[in-house]
């Protein structure tokens, strides 16, 4: 049951009652002026139209170590405290206004209740999220000790400066009218404030991003990532060494792939077949002590090595290829089986690269056939499930799926393979590498290239190939071709014995024997004949390895 308390608080209520944390999981400040100057506007116009009431949004926090830790809400809460900040520097000087610097006070620092004396090292806000340089100018800020001139990009200083400037622009006719707009800040705009409590801290933190979540209030939502940092974050004993670890993790992976792959991983480890789950349930409602898990961090940097742009680069040119030809796939299924035996290989002490072109031949073949007969998203992870949960049931990948059958039906395989479209990047890339095994992996931008053109204008020399009839053969895949982009922009729609400068400067192999090809048209019976190359050449590829 969540267990939250909701309340309607003025600016003044909100920052006077609470001290806050932004925890060291949540993503850092990340306002700019542009979204400081439409806070500014916004209240300045409720005030100038004498608005009763500006509501500012929701705030959602839990309370741990007497500070209340912000979930949803750290943007509006540093802006609001640097806004503040930048008008009670303003007016601080001004007399005849001690009730209102009194309440500017209370929303940034402790207040002795005997002496009444202002404490400017007790900041009402902190956050663990910046670095130590940008944390150190808030501090600087907050706690009243911040020198102007000092230089620096941070964040807290562009908005505090950028208010500073504000508030004095509008203080320059009558002081008076930036005195009655802070007092309609700090009373009259209001926040929502939910506040959820649970057992402990961590039940706390659970509520919070439920309620966060159902909320999905101002700004981005937190994403699956986000969530299980939190949870990771509160079961580290070093928190800074892991901040730092996961900082360097966000940079260099995909955080919602990575996550994908270890609940495969996860999954193969338990024999797990059973049908999928959103990721988010996975890892909070089912397999939770995985992210309380003190190596968590090690798996997902073993991981996040596997993920490296650079990770196979010294491996063989035939690894490179069938890497190449799952990185087109139309989607990641086929990387999550790569991840999970990676980590198996990891588990039993073995040579990932060792038989790994046998493995990712299996896997492309399989992968293949299957979209080739069904491309639907549920029959192909089901595959994957099957294939890395046998790794760690018998040491071998076996999809325990229908290919051979597929392939034995040939009429109708036939007749599927040359409708699949969308797998035309990966077919033209399988296909050029079993045709070309020296060919290397080319990086730069690569386009798929129509031989005889989409669109140009007839020519009459075209004998016994009409324009009507050309059209059904335009798409095929034999009159298809990979080329670097800039050629296929200088080929365009030019016809085929123009285009044969081009293809020579052509890094692809293909392409290269096309230059030299000893026809200058290329017609019905060529698209029709190298049509027939590529299936079969590809057929033979699938049963070779099924």
């Amino acid at each position: 049951m969540v267990e939250m308390k909701t309340e309607r608080k003025s600016v003044l209520e909100y920052l006077r009652d609470n001290k806050f944390l932004i925890p060291m999981y949540q993503r850092p400040y990340s306002w700019d002026t542009n979204h400081c100057e439409h806070l500014w506007d916004d209240i300045v116009k409720a005030f100038e139209y004498k608005k009763e009431e500006y509501f500012l949004g929701c705030v959602v926090m839990y309370k741990e170590n007497d500070r209340q830790n912000i979930i949803d809400g750290q943007q509006r809460t540093i802006t609001l405290s640097l806004l503040i900040k930048a008008i009670y520097d303003r007016i601080r000087g001004e007399s005849g206004i001690d009730e209102l610097k009194r309440n500017i006070q209370k929303c940034l620092w402790d207040i002795n209740s005997i002496s009444g004396l202002v404490d400017t090292n007790t900041a009402h806000l902190e956050s663990a999220v910046a670095s130590a340089d940008d944390n150190e100018i808030l501090d600087e800020i907050l706690n009243d000790k911040y020198k102007v001139d000092r230089k620096t990009k941070s964040k807290y200083r562009k908005n505090y400066l950028f208010f500073k400037e504000k508030a004095d622009n509008f203080a320059k006719e009558d002081s008076k009218e930036l005195e009655q707009l802070c007092d309609f800040l700090l009373n009259k705009c209001i926040l929502l404030s939910i506040k959820c409590d649970g057992a402990d801290s961590d039940a706390s933190l659970g509520n919070a991003l439920m309620i966060f979540n159902t909320l999905n209030n101002r700004g981005m939502p937190l994403s699956d990532s986000d969530i299980f940092k939190s949870i990771i974050f509160q079961n580290q004993a070093d928190k800074k060494d892991f901040t730092e670890r996961w900082k360097k993790l966000e940079k260099e992976c995909d955080m919602k792939k990575l996550f994908n792959s270890y609940m495969y991983i996860i999954r193969a480890r338990e024999r797990d077949k059973t049908s999928l789950i959103g990721l988010r349930k996975f890892f909070i409602k089912n397999h939770r002590k995985f992210l309380e898990s003190p190596e968590i961090m090690d798996e997902l940097e073993m991981l996040g090595e596997f993920s490296a742009d650079d990770f196979i680069e010294n491996a063989s040119n035939k690894i490179k290829q069938l890497y190449d030809v799952l990185r087109v796939f139309p989607n990641a299924y086929d990387y999550y089986l790569n991840s999970a035996y990676y980590m198996y290989c990891k588990d039993t002490k073995k040579d990932y690269f060792a038989n790994l072109d046998k493995v990712l031949s299996k896997i492309v073949a399989n992968f293949l056939v299957k979209f080739i007969n069904k491309p639907i998203s549920s029959d192909i992870r089901q595959i994957v499930l099957n294939a890395s949960s046998t790794l760690y049931e018998k040491g071998e990948i076996d999809f325990r799926t229908n290919s051979k059958e597929i392939l034995e039906n040939e009429t109708l395989f036939k007749e599927q393979f040359f409708k699949a479209n969308e797998l035309v990047p990966a077919l033209l890339r399988l296909n050029l590498y079993l045709k070309y095994p020296q060919q290397e992996v080319i990086d730069d931008k690569v386009e798929i290239e129509h031989i005889f053109p989409k669109t140009t204008q007839w020519r009459a020399s075209y004998t016994g190939w009409d324009k009507k009839e050309a059209e059904p053969y335009i798409e095929s895949i034999g009159n298809k071709i990979l080329l670097e982009k800039k050629l296929n922009i200088k080929a365009s729609n030019d016809y085929f014995d123009n285009k044969k400068e081009k293809y020579e400067k052509s890094k692809f192999l293909e392409a290269q024997d096309l230059a030299k090809y000893s026809k200058n048209d290329w017609l019905k019976e060529d698209i029709e004949k190298r049509n027939e190359e590529i299936y079969q050449r590809l057929r033979k590829f699938f049963i070779e390895n099924i």
